[in-house]
């Protein structure tokens, strides 16, 4: 009697988990495995930025966001494409590596020894959630701290940019600034503490205004009544736009004392609405506050000024039961989640709001071609979870065009992807000529490739990229139309 092969057909697809092992190698390699043709007229850098490891001498850290920053590079260039990787050379980098222990409180890590080891000792940076290239630097960013500058070419760690000065070490740099198109000024905030008063210390967001040469120009601040996780923002023409959600940090008091860490005192307060603050770009001051009803909304689309309106697209929440899967990314049990995409219509002269779902479509991670930042745009895309079987993670992405309509791409079971990011052709001729660039991970090899799809028609796979090795889900992306070699 013989025993016959499993049939695989019948075997569950892979879930995403494969994908948050450690990339500890790092590498520098033309890619030289290409289904299809790479496109001519794509030509720059495509950067990423995300954890590299979720593990440390063999142990797990305490959340998703503690993982260490890794940078890694597509370069196309005269038809051809280079990847690299490199690891962000903070201290907690450094000192880890060398003991393979946590040496540093994270998100939701502790280090180990109890309260003693945890007293008073702030989060460290691990430089891991975006990048920008603005002002001749290459800034790996994390809203937890400062920015790290990068070397472009070499992926090279150059230290902590503070710009020359200008942010206070205190000061802490979101990972998700704007680009202004009409004046290239680089809007950007930071959640922090303004002063003292009665009730202990005073919240607030400071706004800073950085110049197309890279030097800080301006800053404020917008006082708060509560420590907010407010990650996103938009801006417009002539406005920035925050939300600040109904997700809180309620117990600070216990994660100094080192009992907790910020993930087990950040929760949902389900009877706090949601403000909305409108500030004036060019004096970095309030113009109007707005509020509705309690939820969150992480990241956001575009938006725009129409006649007395912003309009704005965001991913909304209702809760923040995404924490316990961000707190245990390893648990096979675990779905990755995303939101709805809403749209708002903020009434500047009334103070009247308006909500619309413009697609049911679960999703997250909105991009669309910065060029049109502040501006009505044609179509924007986001990263989708849908069933087929395998929905651990972001399995598909799809264009939404403005009125709501979308056209789904899903990925084969068990492969997973990422934000599709905007790459422009050279000289486009409209919004959406250029590509998509998404980096899926194949849970059967356990590999990754760069899939790159005609942004005008994303049914059309113009090739794939194939690496040598996987790469961990990562968070955010940035294309610099610039060649770094």
């Amino acid at each position: 009697m013989t025993t016959s092969e499993p049939d695989l057909a019948v075997q569950a697809p892979p879930t995403c988990h494969g994908g948050l092992e450690n990339l500890d190698e790092e590498h520098n390699y033309w890619i030289d495995e290409i289904e299809g043709a790479l496109p001519a007229d794509l030509e720059g850098t495509f950067f990423r930025n995300g954890p590299g490891r979720q593990r440390i001498g063999g142990k797990p850290y305490g959340h998703w966001f503690d993982g260490d920053g890794m940078i890694s590079c597509f370069t196309f260039k005269e038809g051809r494409a280079h990847f690299k990787n490199a690891y962000v050379r903070t201290p907690k980098y450094i000192d880890e590596t060398e003991a393979q222990e946590v040496c540093y409180r994270g998100f939701g890590t502790q280090i180990p020894g109890g309260l003693r080891a945890n007293f008073l000792k702030r989060t460290a940076n691990p430089a891991n959630t975006n990048t920008i290239f603005h002002g001749g630097h290459l800034l790996a960013l994390n809203e937890g701290g400062q920015p790290w500058e990068v070397d472009p070419g070499t992926l090279e760690t150059v230290g902590p940019f503070d710009y020359h000065g200008a942010l206070s070490r205190t000061q802490v740099f979101s990972a998700h600034g704007k680009v202004h198109p009409s004046t290239g000024d680089y809007f950007n905030f930071g959640a922090g503490i303004s002063g003292m008063g009665l009730r202990g210390p005073k919240a607030c967001l400071f706004l800073y205004r950085i110049s197309p040469e890279g030097k800080m120009v301006k800053q404020s601040h917008l006082p708060l009544d509560a420590f907010p996780f407010c990650h996103d923002f938009v801006i417009t023409e002539r406005y920035a736009v925050f939300f600040i959600n109904s997700i809180i940090f309620d117990g600070m008091g216990s994660f100094l004392l080192g009992r907790r860490t910020i993930s087990d005192v950040v929760r949902f307060d389900e009877n706090r609405a949601m403000r909305i603050a409108v500030i004036d770009l060019d004096t970095l001051e309030t113009v109007r506050n707005f509020e509705c009803p309690p939820g969150a909304i992480i990241h956001f689309g575009n938006a725009f000024e129409e006649g007395d309106e912003v309009v704005l697209d965001g991913m909304y929440a209702s809760d923040f039961d995404a924490n316990a899967v961000l707190k245990d990314v390893f648990n096979p049990n675990g779905r990755f989640s995303g939101g709805t995409y809403n749209r708002y219509r903020l009434n500047l002269a009334t103070g009247a709001i308006s909500v619309d779902t413009l697609c049911g479509q679960e999703s997250e991670f909105p991009t669309f071609n910065p060029a049109v930042t502040g501006s009505k745009h044609k179509v924007c895309y986001t990263a989708c979870s849908v069933d087929n079987g395998a929905n651990s993670f972001f399995n598909a992405f799809q264009s939404v065009s403005y009125d709501g309509d979308s056209t789904l791409v899903t990925l084969p079971p068990g492969t997973y992807g990422s934000e599709p990011l905007f790459a422009p052709a050279k000289n486009p001729k409209s919004e959406d000529d250029g590509y998509l660039l998404e980096v899926v991970y194949d849970g059967y090899t356990h590999k990754s490739e760069l899939q790159i799809y005609r942004a005008d028609n994303v049914n059309d796979l113009a090739c794939t990229l194939r690496l040598r090795h996987h790469l961990p889900h990562q968070f955010h992306g940035h294309f610099s139309t610039e060649v770094f070699m």
